[in-house]
């Protein structure tokens, strides 16, 4: 993309009106009012269940509009993208920051996103809606959110929350290493769920989770052996993960978010069924939560990284060793709040 800056939102801006008839749903993330204006049905279908709890009141102007469409849907062809390979591995990244513009582009799934930080407004475009990974429907936008929260105080970071109205945990380790089962066996419980993978953290006035998404992601075997249960609840994919929204079957134990209280993480306990928590040492509970957060964000950088380890250092650490009964981590989770 080495078109000057306003020529490519003009591009972008021409290919969305082109589309086809525009459906706007709003919602607030982090305290914000968020706009998703999608000229593709299939997308949205794709897209909106992720964000169904934090539907907006009605009324107010937008702090953040997303224009969201697709090639395939509207039979037209795609806007300016940069060169890449379409064979690129599903995680390569293409990344550009030219202030106040910031894009993104995913060559594997074609999916193009751009954010214009002074107006507050923004461009997803991707090839195909049908062609939207498991990942992304259940975890949308990412990249544009992540930097449109960021001035605003909260950070996006590679975790699970749970907790109450009055506090709650955030649920911390690299991919596989239990966050998604430790979250999901709290669905049913009553405890919130505010995510499993991908949330919000602010620092000030004092530590706070915001919710993202309240969707959540297993491997298919991996939930009919551990939590059952949540089987009849979950759209099975052939190949990928599992995932199912709490707004549907659990729709009191969503939220906005709450005060986070500690982090946890999850560890697996070979010498019994019950779950317990044990202190942790913030070293301990950084490598959990920093590595792994950027890596999955891919654009963060040294500011990102210093706000992680402040993060750890307000809040107390502990490790939850999990037993093979998951039906004590939720008890476990609010005996530690």
């Amino acid at each position: 993309m080495e078109a000057p800056a306003a020529d490519r939102l003009d591009a972008l801006a021409a290919s969305f009106a082109r589309a086809g008839d525009v459906v706007a749903q709003e919602y607030v993330v982090g305290g914000s009012r968020v706009s998703l204006r999608f000229a593709s049905s299939a997308l949205r279908e794709r897209i909106a269940p992720a964000f169904a709890h934090l539907a907006a009141p009605p009324g107010g102007g937008p702090d953040l509009t997303v224009h969201l469409w697709d090639s395939v849907s509207a039979g037209m062809e795609p806007p300016p993208r940069p060169p890449a390979a379409s064979d690129e591995a599903a995680g390569a990244l293409y990344h550009f920051h030219e202030p106040p513009l910031r894009g993104a582009y995913q060559a594997a799934f074609e999916a193009l996103s751009v954010l214009d930080a002074d107006v507050g407004v923004a461009w997803y475009w991707i090839a195909d809606a049908r062609g939207l990974p498991s990942w992304e429907q259940a975890c949308p936008i990412r990249q544009l959110l992540f930097w449109w929260l960021a001035p605003r105080g909260y950070l996006q970071v590679h975790g699970a929350a749970v907790g109450r109205p009055e506090g709650g945990v955030l649920i911390v380790g690299p991919a596989g290493s239990g966050k998604s089962t430790t979250a999901l066996a709290c669905l049913g419980s009553d405890l919130l769920y505010a995510g499993d993978d991908y949330v919000a953290v602010a620092l000030e006035p004092s530590p706070r989770v915001a919710s993202l998404y309240n969707s959540g992601k297993l491997d298919p075997s991996h939930l009919h052996d551990r939590l059952p249960r949540l089987l009849p609840h979950a759209d099975r994919l052939d190949d990928e993960k599992a995932i199912l929204y709490a707004e549907r079957q659990f729709p009191e134990q969503t939220t906005a978010g709450f005060p986070l209280a500690a982090l946890l993480v999850p560890a697996v306990r070979r010498d019994g069924r019950e779950p317990r928590v044990v202190p942790a040492s913030r070293a301990a509970a950084f490598a959990a939560l920093g590595p792994s957060t950027m890596f999955q964000l891919h654009t963060a950088g040294a500011g990102e990284l210093a706000t992680l380890s402040s993060l750890v250092a307000r809040v107390p650490c502990y490790t939850l060793e999990v037993g093979s009964d998951l039906s004590r981590v939720p008890e476990t989770i609010s005996d530690l709040l």
